[in-house]
Order: structure tokens, then sequence, then C-alpha cells
């Protein structure tokens, strides 16, 4: 614990004796008052009850002494060590913007949840340079490498379900891997960590096998792959503009989670899976890619205000105390005189 004004800490004992000894030569004042004189007029000034030590009085009135000076002082709790700076990481972040991820099963959608995911990673790891690539059919790289978490959450908001031509739709996941080491592999960072993150909903055209193999190839090296889910087992149909997509039959095209693809995935590149549907996947996610366990969470705990709390305390205290001596006058309406 430190004190921002350590000076005023002595006024706390200071003004807790001052206090007590006011109300000592109080009490022996009218103590003497009482045995000198006598009569109906002294009876209702002085009660019985003035006769005993004002202990509570003195009580209340000594703590809320000590607690205003405490909180004049302004205590700051000890500030912890700093954590020891993570490794370095360049991460090339494969974000799925095939049809499929404008289903609202997550809110907002699969791609505005995914949106989400890449500006919390820029926040728990600020140090990391990151690739970003949206991806369907055939993979961009929208964001070279950078350090500058603000660019990448620029162009991480530009992100939708219709970035990509209609030709161009599908979501090839053994295309994408390849591009993103490719991307890691242009421009690697001197001593750090790999990973690649593939967002998506795990729908793919292109053969497991062929995806196994990308992954495998991918995660040479000491890369690592891993995977984040964004979807439901029951899905949400899916619609192109205002019409809704329907297959051969007529029935309405229902998109869901399939993450059976994207656990293999991670597996094959010697990562994890994680679905960030919600905030515990999200912040498990980003704690496995070597986030603080504050930082994952999104904001860190704000330091307890003790200086408010102490003057919060002296509030009760002076208002017992002012009761007490309000109780001792009503005490002596009720005692009448004295026979």
């Amino acid at each position: 614990m430190t004190f921002l004004h350590p000076q005023l800490l002595l006024l706390g004992p200071s003004a807790a004796l001052l206090l007590t000894l006011a109300l000592v030569l109080q009490w022996r004042r009218l103590g003497r008052l009482g045995q000198h004189y006598d009569g109906p007029v002294v009876r209702r000034i002085i009660p019985r009850s003035l006769q005993e030590f004002p202990t509570g009085r003195m009580v209340c009135l000594a703590v809320a002494a000590l607690a205003l000076a405490t909180a004049g002082a302004t205590p700051r709790p000890e500030a912890p060590a700093p954590p020891e700076p993570a490794p370095l990481l360049d991460i090339a972040v494969a974000v799925d913007v095939s049809l499929s991820m404008g289903a609202n099963d997550v809110e907002p959608t699969r791609l505005g949840r995914a949106r989400v995911v890449v500006e919390r990673l820029t926040d728990a790891l600020p140090s990391a340079r990151i690739v970003l690539i949206p991806f369907a059919d055939w993979p961009y790289t929208l964001v070279p490498p950078t350090d500058d978490p603000a660019v990448v959450r620029y162009f991480a908001r530009s992100l939708s379900a219709d970035l990509v031509s209609d030709r161009d739709q599908g979501t090839s996941f053994s295309t994408a891997l390849a591009h993103a080491r490719a991307a890691l592999d242009a421009r690697p960072g001197r001593g750090a960590r790999r990973a690649i993150l593939v967002v998506s909903d795990g729908g793919a055209h292109d053969d497991r096998a062929q995806v196994l193999r990308a992954a495998e190839a991918a995660s040479e090296g000491g890369v690592s792959i891993w995977a984040a889910g964004l979807g439901t087992a029951t899905g949400s149909p899916l619609s192109a503009g205002n019409r809704p997509l329907q297959d051969a039959a007529g029935r309405p095209v229902v998109a869901r989670l399939e993450d059976g693809m994207l656990r293999e995935i991670a597996r094959a590149g010697g990562g994890s899976y994680e679905d960030v549907g919600d905030e515990r996947g999200l912040e498990q996610l980003l704690q496995g890619l070597g986030a603080p366990a504050d930082a994952a969470r999104g904001a860190r705990d704000e330091p307890i205000d003790l200086a408010f709390w102490l003057m919060l305390l002296s509030v009760p205290l002076l208002l017992a105390e002012a009761g007490l001596d309000a109780g001792r006058a009503r005490a002596r309406w009720k005692e009448g005189p004295r026979a």
C-alpha cells in the first residue's frame, strides 16, 4: 500500500486524540455542574445519562477521523510486477467470407462475430504481426504482415459475405492454408512464433484428405494452426440479398456449424479448436495464442478506490455519533425532574 500524500496520515491520530480530549473535558465539566448545582432547570440540562462517559461517541468520532485522514492521504494499492514480455508472434488470420458466413445464428452474424474475433486478437496481442486473409473459394491478402493493430482493425471492419465475386463463392481450406503459410514465409520475424488462425463455420467443398495434407504442409517448421468455429448445430437459412436460397428440390438452404473439419485442421496443425461464438471460447483461444488472461477478457480490472470507501465509511460513523448525542438529549426530557 502506498499513499499519494503520506504526510496527511498524521492528521488521523491527532484529530482522534483532540476529539477524545474534547469529549473528556465536556464530560468532566458536566459532571462538576451536576455536583455543584441542583434544581429543576439543571436537572433538565444535565440528565443522568451524561454522568457516564460517552464511549460510543468517542469511538465513532475517532474512527471517522482516522478514516478521513487516511482517505485524504490517497491510498493506492501496490502496483503488480509487470508481466514477462510475451514472445513475438507472427500470425496469419484467414477469415472465411463465403456466403454461409452471413448466417445470423450467431449475433450479429457469423461474419460480424468474426470481425469481433479479429479486433479482440489485436487488443489481446498488440505486439503481434498480423496478416489478414479473407478467403472463400480463393484467398486474398487484405493486410500484409503488420504490427499496427489499428490497421488490422480498420480493414477487418470491411469484411463481408459479399466481398468476393460470385464465381469465387465456396470455401477452400487447402488453398487458404497454403496462402497463409506463404504469407508468413514472405516476411518472417526473427525469433517469432508463427501461427495460422482459421475463422470459419467449417463448411467446405474441397476434399478432406486434401485439406489435411495442406494443414500438415502449412504446419511444417513449427507453425501451429488454430481453428475458430462460428455457427450452431441448428444452423440458419441462407439468402442472397433479399431472396432465400433454395436447393434443387426447392427447399431452403440451411448453413450449420461443421466443426469436424475445423477440429481435424487444428489437430493436424498442432494447434487447438475453439467455438468462438461465445466469450468463453474466445478467451480460451486468445490465451492459447499467448494472450494474458486479463487481456483475453478484453479489459483489465480497475483498482479499488480506497479513498472513496474510507470517506463513505466516515458518513455512518458521524451519523451514529450524532444519533447518540441526540439520544442523550431525548433522555433528559423523558427523565423529568429528579426527586
